[in-house]
């Protein structure tokens, strides 16, 4: 080599000794050596051993085995939860609404999630990832309405291959 210096040629020699079939033209050949030192391994009985006193221990966790305050032979009662007496009026918790496809007028794009209100059972919660305009032209929300897809569909639209000049 030409412009080899010491530099270069001391990277090939660690290199030739981490590595096998450096030469080989695909590097999907090229396989890392084994520890150099056989001492840190464990001789193949051992490991059996070590194995099996594993899968001992992993039987030997159930609930069971914990002691008398984890048994589960005895009944817990079960809890009751009321519901409020105005359950069922017409004014329904909005919170936990799920998520919608939109489009906005202004620009037509479309976009996926949940727009900001304001729930009358709970007006101090918010939402930080409800949209309050239209994230790609900063419309208002009055400019945004409910997609007549779904969001699958338009999702299968984004992703179709576009036809290339052969095609037509």
């Amino acid at each position: 080599m030409p412009f080899a210096n010491n530099e270069t040629e001391t990277i090939a020699v660690r290199l030739s000794n981490r590595y096998r079939n450096l030469s080989s033209p695909f590097l999907k050949d090229v396989k890392k050596k084994g520890p150099a030192k056989a001492s840190n391994r464990k001789p193949p009985t051992q490991m059996k051993s070590d194995e099996e006193e594993y899968h001992n221990f992993e039987r030997g966790l159930h609930i069971s085995g914990l002691g008398p305050e984890f048994d589960q032979t005895e009944e817990h009662p079960k809890l009751k939860y009321e519901l409020a007496e105005d359950y069922k009026s017409s004014k329904h918790c909005i919170c936990m609404r799920p998520n919608t496809a939109y489009e906005c007028e202004r620009c037509h794009q479309y976009f996926y999630g949940r727009l900001f209100q304001i729930c009358e059972q709970h007006p101090r919660d918010f939402f930080l990832m409800d949209k309050r305009s239209c994230p790609f032209c900063n419309a208002p929300i009055e400019m945004i309405k409910k997609s007549p897809i779904s969001w699958k569909t338009i999702r299968k639209i984004e992703e179709a291959e576009l036809p290339s000049d052969g095609d037509l």
